[in-house]
C-alpha cells in the first residue's frame, strides 16, 4: 500500500511556456518538455504539491484499473512525484520577445535552450538576432530590433557611489515587447485544446476555489480525465453546451481534492436529512446593495434572514473513531462539506422516547433507530442543487474524507490567543489603555531576558519526561536551541544562547508591532443552534431560541461573563462581537464539547453578518475575556450598527463549455481581498483620529458606511469562485480611493522647495510594509494617527529590556566532550564537504525567495524539498567522532556565522550518533515551568518551577 498522506509532487508550468514549446520553430515535436537532456525529469519544475486527499485516493485506483501498473508517482531522496497532473499559472502573456530569465530575452519561436550567446546577442542560422542579454557589458555593439537599446552606463564603485569605475556599453529593454497572445486568451485556448507534454495529452481537471482566486488551474494525463470526473460528480453527466451554474458546479466538484488528515467510514443508512430553517427579523443595519452594477451603503431597518445551521451536521460520538476527543470534524464526500459536532444523538432519541425511523422529522435510509447517527441539512448536501437526495446516496464514497478538527491554540498549551491588527485597530483605545494593554506582553519579555527556564517553555512544550532531546524533528532554531537547553544549563552561558535570545526578542518585538498580543482565550469553531438542531429531527422545534439572544455557551470561559469574539476578516468596528457566556447544561447534556468549541444562536440575532457573513461549516473565531478589550469594545458597540449584505448573486446563464470555464476563471483570478483590507485599515485609523479630535458620529458616519461597504466587499470577493456578482470590486475600490484621495493626500516640499504629493497612511503600516517588500516612503507618508495600532508600534518602540547582557560568555566548545576527542582522526575533507553543502543549500534557498516568477507557497515547497535532500544527502555520510567533534568547534567561527543554526538543526535531524555522543557532556537538573503554581506569574497563569533530569543517551 503506497502512503499517500504526505501529498505528491506534481510539475507547474506557466501557460507561456506551454505555449511557446508549441509554437518552436523547425521542430517536429510540439510538445512541453519536463526532462532534462540527460532524460530525467527536471525536479525543479515540481514545485506543487497533489495533496493526500479523496481525489488523489481514487486517482491511483483509475490509474491502476486502467494501466494495471503500479507507476502513477515515482520516487527520489524520499519525495513521491506524478506527471499524470500539471498544475497550470497564467501569470504571464506570450509576446514577440519573452523574458527567460532576470536579463535574457528570447524571440518567439526560438527555445532557449538551443541558443548560443556571444557578446551578449544569440543568432538563428540566418543570422538573424534571436536572443538578447540586457544589463551586461557588449565589447561590439549591434543594431539591435525594437525595443531594445544601446546605452552608455556608468558603472560606479560599490563603496564609493561617486566613483566611476568605467563605461560600459549595454543592450537595455526600453518599452515592452509586443504582446502576441494575452493571458486570457491563452486561458481560453489550453482550457479548450488542452496540451502535449512528454508524449501525453493533457486536458482541464479543475481548480478548487483557493487556486482559482491566484489564477491556477489543474490539467490531468487526459486518459484519467472522464473517470475523476465521474467520481467528483456522481451520477451527474453534463454534455458540452449543457446550461449549468457553473460557478457552483466548479466549486463544488473539487471538494474531494480538499486535503485531508484521515478518512472515516459513513453508511448511506446513517444518515438523516432534515430542513433547513430560516430565521426571520428586522434590525437596523448599515445596509449595502447593488444599484445599476454599483453598491449603495446606508443606515436603514432591513429584513435579515439566518440560515441557523447553515454547513453544520451533528455527528454521533460512536462514528468518530480516532476523533471522539475532539468537538467536531470537517468532513468532505460527493459535493458534501460539512463541520460535523460530536453529539449524543443516540441518547436523545432514547431520552425522548424515539424508537422508530416513524418518529422521525427527515429523510433516510435507515431502517431502525440505531443506525441513525449523522443529522445534515441541505445546505451541506451541495449535490442537492443539480439532482436528488436518493441519487446523492446511491453515489457516495464509503470513506469520508477529515479535513481537520478543532485543536488548541500553538500558545501556553492553548491556554492564549495572539489578537491581530485588524481587531485592534477597530478599537477605540487611548495610549494609556493601550499601555495597560501591553504591560503583561512587554513584561514577558523581560522574563523572557532573565529566565531561561521561561524560554524553554516558550519554545517548545512537551514535559520534560517524556523529551528525547536528540530525536525530535527539527522545524526551527527553536527547536535546536530548545534540546540543547534540555541537555544542559550550562548552554544558555554560552554566546550561542545569547545570540538566539537576542534574535528570539528581536522576533518578539517584531510580532507585537504586528499587533500580535498574547490574550487569554483561543480560537472557537461556531456551532449554531445546536438543541434546535436535535428538536428539529423529531419534530419538535418551534422557531425559539433555546440559548436565548445574546447569549453564547462556552466551556472555555466563566459563565456569567461578557466575551469579545473577531472573525477573520475583521473589517470594521460593526464586525465586534460581544456575547455573554452562560451555562447550557442540556447542551452538555448531547454534545461533547471541547474548549474550541462555542455554541450561538442566530434566530433574531444578526450575528453572522457581524461576523463577516459567517456560517457553521467550520468557521472559527478569535474568543477573549480580555478585560482591556472588552472596555473598549462595549464603549461604541450600540453607536456602530453592524454592516449587513444585501448584494445578490446573479444568476448567470452559462454553459458547459471550455469558454465559460475560462471565461469565469479569469473573472475570479482578479483577487483583492489585501487590498480592500488595507484600505479599510486606512478609513479605520481617519475615523478614530477624527473622534479623537471630536468629531461625532454624525460627523462620520458617511466614512464609517464606507468602511462597511469595504466589509461587504470582502465577503463577495472570498465567494467570487463560487457565486458570480455583477459589482466589480475593483472599480468599487477605485472609487472609494479616488473618494478618499484628497483627504488622504499629504504635500511636503522636497531639497529644491517643489511641492511633492504623497498618499497618507497610517504610521503602523510601515512596520507591516517593511516586512512585505512594500515600503515606499517616497510615494507614502507614514502618518502617526490617534489609533490603537499607532499607539501600540510607538509604545513598543520605546520599550526596553532591563540588566545588560554579560560579557563573559562561554565557548559552545564548552558544552563538548573532548574525552575521546584525537586531532589525528580528523576527517577535514569531510569537514569542508559538509560546510560545501550547507553553503550551497543556503545560495539555493536565497536563489528560490528571490524569484519574482513563483508564488510564495511554491517558494516554500521547493525550499522544504531543498532541505530533504541536504539532510539526505548528510546523512549519508558516516561521521566520525573526532570529526564531528572539530566540526561543532567551528560553529563560532565568523566564516560560519551564515550556517552555525543550519549545520546544528541538520545534525539534529540525522540524528548522527558520534553527533549524539559529542553534544552530551554531562545531563544535570534542569529547571521547567509547570502550570498551576505561585513561583512565577506569566500573562496571569500561575507557574512552579521545578528541576529534572532528561535521561540522555549517554546516561543510559
Amino acid at each position: 500500500m503506497i502512503d499517500l498522506t504526505t501529498g505528491v509532487y506534481i510539475p507547474s508550468v506557466d501557460a507561456k511556456d506551454i505555449y511557446l514549446s508549441a509554437h518552436y520553430y523547425n521542430y517536429e515535436n510540439h510538445d512541453y518538455d519536463l526532462k532534462l537532456k540527460d532524460g530525467n525529469y527536471n525536479l525543479r519544475k515540481f514545485v506543487n504539491t497533489l495533496d493526500y486527499s479523496l481525489d488523489l485516493i481514487e486517482l491511483l485506483d483509475i490509474y491502476y484499473k486502467k494501466y494495471r501498473k503500479n507507476d502513477f508517482l515515482f520516487t527520489v531522496k524520499k519525495h513521491k512525484y506524478t506527471t499524470n497532473v500539471i498544475n497550470l499559472t497564467f501569470k504571464y502573456s506570450v509576446k514577440e520577445w519573452n523574458q527567460m530569465n532576470k536579463n535574457t530575452f528570447v524571440k518567439f519561436g526560438y527555445n532557449y535552450r538551443d541558443l548560443i550567446f556571444d557578446d551578449c546577442i544569440a543568432k538563428n542560422n540566418t543570422g538573424e538576432i534571436v536572443g538578447i542579454q540586457i544589463n551586461s557589458k557588449v565589447k561590439n555593439k549591434l543594431e539591435i530590433p525594437s525595443p531594445f537599446v544601446v546605452k552608455k552606463v556608468e558603472i560606479k564603485d560599490k563603496k564609493d557611489k561617486s566613483i566611476v569605475k568605467e563605461v560600459q556599453l549595454q543592450y537595455q529593454k526600453k518599452g515592452e515587447p509586443k504582446t502576441l497572445k494575452t493571458n486570457a486568451q491563452l486561458r481560453n485556448e489550453l482550457y479548450k485544446n488542452g496540451f502535449t507534454c512528454n508524449g501525453s495529452k493533457y486536458c482541464r481537471m479543475k481548480r478548487s476555489t483557493g487556486s482559482a482566486r491566484v489564477g491556477k488551474c489543474l490539467f490531468i494525463n487526459e486518459s484519467l480525465f472522464k473517470p475523476l470526473l465521474n467520481f467528483s460528480s456522481g451520477a451527474i453527466r453534463l454534455n458540452p453546451g449543457d446550461e449549468i451554474d457553473l460557478a457552483a458546479y466548479e466549486g463544488y466538484i473539487a471538494l474531494p481534492s480538499s486535503s485531508i488528515i484521515d478518512t472515516l467510514p459513513i453508511k448511506p443508512e446513517n444518515i438523516l436529512l432534515i430542513d433547513d430553517y430560516d430565521s426571520v427579523f428586522n434590525e437596523d443595519v448599515i445596509e449595502t446593495h447593488d444599484e445599476n452594477n454599483w453598491l449603495k451603503t446606508t443606515e436603514k431597518n432591513c429584513t435579515i434572514t439566518n440560515t441557523i445551521w447553515d454547513g453544520q451536521s451533528l455527528m454521533d460520538i460512536s462514528l468518530f473513531g480516532d476523533y471522539s476527543e475532539y468537538g467536531m470534524v470537517l468532513l468532505r464526500n460527493l459535493m458534501f462539506k460539512s463541520c460535523c459536532f460530536n453529539c449524543n444523538i443516540q441518547q436523545w432519541f432514547k431520552d425522548n422516547n424515539i424508537t422508530d425511523i416513524s418518529q422521525l422529522n427527515g429523510k433516510t435510509r435507515a431502517t431502525k433507530i440505531e443506525d441513525v447517527k449523522l443529522i445534515t441539512t441541505p445546505n451541506s448536501i451541495k449535490y442537492l442543487k443539480f439532482s436528488t437526495w436518493d441519487e446523492w446516496l446511491d453515489n457516495l464514497y464509503p470513506n469520508f474524507g477529515v479535513v481537520k478538527h478543532d485543536k488548541k491554540t500553538h500558545f501556553f498549551e492553548g491556554r492564549l490567543v495572539q489578537t491581530h491588527y485588524q481587531l485592534l485597530n477597530t478599537l477605540q483605545m487611548s495610549k494609556d489603555e493601550v499601555n495597560e494593554f501591553l504591560s503583561e506582553a512587554l513584561d514577558f519579555a523581560q522574563l523572557l531576558r532573565n529566565n531561561p527556564e521561561v524560554v524553554r517553555y516558550y519554545i517548545k512544550y512537551p514535559d520534560i519526561d517524556e523529551l528525547d532531546p536528540l530525536s525530535q524533528p527539527m522545524n526551527s532554531k527553536n527547536d535546536v536551541v530548545y534540546n540543547l537547553m534540555s541537555i544542559n544549563d550550562n548552554f544558555t552561558k554560552t554566546k550561542y544562547y545569547k545570540d538566539f535570545l537576542i534574535d528570539l526578542l528581536r522576533s518578539y518585538y517584531k510580532n507585537l508591532k504586528n499587533g500580535h498580543v498574547y490574550v487569554n482565550g483561543n480560537y472557537s469553531t461556531l456551532l449554531g443552534n445546536p438543541i434546535e438542531m436535535l428538536q428539529q429531527s423529531i419534530g419538535k422545534f418551534d422557531g425559539k431560541s433555546q440559548i436565548g439572544i445574546g447569549n453564547i455557551h462556552s466551556i472555555r470561559f466563566d459563565y456569567n461573563k461578557t466575551l469579545l469574539a473577531s472573525r477573520s476578516p475583521h473589517v470594521t468596528i460593526g464586525n465586534i462581537w460581544l456575547p455573554y457566556n452562560t451555562e447550557n447544561k442540556l447542551i452538555d447534556c448531547y454534545f461533547n464539547l471541547t474548549p474550541e468549541i462555542i455554541c450561538l444562536n442566530s434566530i433574531g440575532e444578526n450575528v453572522l453578518q457581524r461576523l463577516s457573513g459567517a456560517d457553521f461549516d467550520s468557521d472559527t473565531v478569535l474568543l477573549t475575556d480580555n478585560e482591556i478589550l472588552i472596555r473598549a469594545a462595549k464603549r461604541n458597540y450600540h453607536l456602530f450598527k453592524t454592516p449587513t449584505s444585501f448584494v445578490s448573486a446573479r444568476k448567470v446563464k452559462r454553459y458547459y463549455t471550455p469558454e465559460q470555464q475560462a471565461d469565469l476563471d479569469i473573472k475570479t483570478s482578479v483577487n483583492k481581498i489585501g487590498e480592500i483590507i488595507n484600505l479599510s485599515q486606512e478609513l479605520n485609523s481617519l475615523l478614530w483620529d477624527r473622534m479623537y479630535h471630536g468629531e461625532t458620529y454624525d460627523d462620520i458616519k458617511e466614512l464609517y458606511y464606507d468602511i462597511c461597504q469595504l466589509d461587504v466587499m470582502s465577503g463577495i470577493e472570498i465567494d467570487k469562485a463560487k457565486k458570480e456578482f455583477d459589482v466589480n470590486n475593483v472599480k468599487e475600490l477605485d472609487k472609494l480611493r479616488q473618494k478618499y484621495a484628497p483627504i488622504l493626500e499629504h504635500i511636503e516640499k522636497d531639497e529644491e522647495g517643489r511641492d511633492v504629493k504623497k498618499k497618507k497612511v497610517p504610521h503602523f503600516f510601515s512596520h507591516i510594509s517593511k516586512q512585505k517588500g512594500f515600503y515606499n516612503p517616497e510615494k507614502k507618508y507614514y502618518c502617526k494617527y490617534h489609533t490603537t495600532m499607532d499607539y501600540l508600534q510607538t509604545i513598543v518602540n520605546g520599550f526596553r529590556i532591563k540588566n545588560p547582557y554579560k560579557k563573559d560568555w562561554s565557548p559552545f566548545t564548552a558544552l563538548l566532550d573532548n574525552e575521546k576527542y584525537y586531532s589525528y582522526n580528523v576527517n577535514q575533507n569531510q569537514i569542508d564537504k559538509i560546510y560545501t553543502m550547507l553553503k550551497k543549500y543556503v545560495n539555493d534557498r536565497k536563489l528560490i525567495y528571490s524569484s519574482d516568477s513563483d508564488s510564495k507557497e511554491d517558494k516554500n515547497e521547493r525550499s522544504n524539498k531543498l532541505k530533504v535532500d541536504l539532510i539526505s544527502d548528510i546523512e549519508s555520510e558516516t561521521i566520525g567522532y573526532s570529526t564531528m567533534y572539530r566540526l561543532l568547534s567551528s560553529v563560532e567561527d565568523k566564516e560560519n556565522a551564515q550556517i552555525k543554526n543550519l549545520l546544528l538543526e541538520i545534525l539534529f535531524l540525522c540524528g548522527n550518533k558520534s553527533f549524539n555522543e559529542t553534544i552530551i557532556q554531562s545531563s544535570n537538573e534542569i529547571k521547567q515551568l509547570e502550570i498551576d503554581g505561585n513561583d512565577i506569574k506569566i500573562f496571569d497563569i500561575g507557574f512552579k518551577i521545578t528541576k529534572k533530569r532528561v535521561n540522555s543517551c549517554k546516561n543510559e
